[in-house]
């Protein structure tokens, strides 16, 4: 399902991902976790391309994309991984002049082209998915935290992606907030959804992921599965993270 292969990515003189090595299976969950400046939300955004890798490879499903210093990437290969994923931004980037409902439609609408009637019906439906039914017709400024953050899911639910994307979605919430938007992670995991989540909470990483990939200094300390990292890693920077952590709970 995802494919990367020496994924390198710099910012000037400053490289941020140093030849990054993953994979996953179609209806897993990936959770990505690190500290700050690691390297894990770069990574995420090479995923749909909103950052453009510097070498290596990136595939999604069938889509495949090779990059190589000094050469660009074709804008068609460009929309066709990107048609592939779907991206929930932690800071929500719900369009404030548009309802809940005609958020969730826009995809639908403007990149496949579907009638508003259809599109309509499914943001109906996705709405109603994420716990709010009811709240087509109010606008984000009407919205907690936390139902912006489900309309933002049902966005990216709604061009059917095969690969969910989460950057941290649950940062800008307050702490009360933040278990409604989990269990709807939780949810999509069950029903076998393929999705990639940059998140702080260990527990929810514990609780949700297939793989777990510690990340630091722009490349992957550790990645198995969660009680492999968690409670067996002999890397002595994964157990400083992890001790750290457990320190401040």
């Amino acid at each position: 399902m995802i494919e990367v292969r020496d994924l390198h990515k710099s910012f000037g003189p400053l490289a941020v991902l140093k030849g990054i090595n993953l994979s996953l299976a179609h209806g897993k969950v990936l959770v990505i976790i690190g500290p700050s400046g690691s390297g894990k939300t770069t990574l995420l955004r090479c995923l749909n391309l909103l950052e453009i890798p510097d070498t290596g490879s990136l595939g999604i499903g069938g889509q495949r994309v090779e990059f190589a210093a000094g050469g660009g990437v074709p804008a068609k290969a460009v929309r066709a991984l990107r048609l592939k994923t779907g991206m929930v931004f932690q800071s929500f980037h719900l369009f404030p002049h548009m309802t809940a409902l005609q958020n969730v439609m826009e995809g639908p609408v403007t990149v496949q082209k579907r009638s508003r009637t259809e599109a309509a019906l499914l943001g109906r439906e996705l709405l109603g998915k994420v716990g709010l039914a009811g709240k087509e017709d109010a606008y984000p400024h009407q919205l907690s935290g936390g139902q912006q953050q489900r309309v933002a899911i049902a966005r990216a639910m709604a061009t059917s992606p095969e690969v969910l994307l989460f950057d941290e979605p649950t940062s800008a919430l307050d702490p009360e907030l933040v278990g409604e938007v989990l269990k709807v992670i939780r949810q999509l995991a069950a029903e076998g959804m393929t999705m990639v989540i940059v998140t702080h909470e260990m527990k929810f990483a514990a609780d949700v992921a297939d793989q777990l990939v510690l990340m630091d200094g722009g490349v992957i300390l550790e990645q198995g599965p969660p009680e492999q990292v968690f409670d067996h890693s002999a890397h002595p920077r994964v157990r400083q993270f992890l001790n750290r952590l457990g320190g401040e709970e």
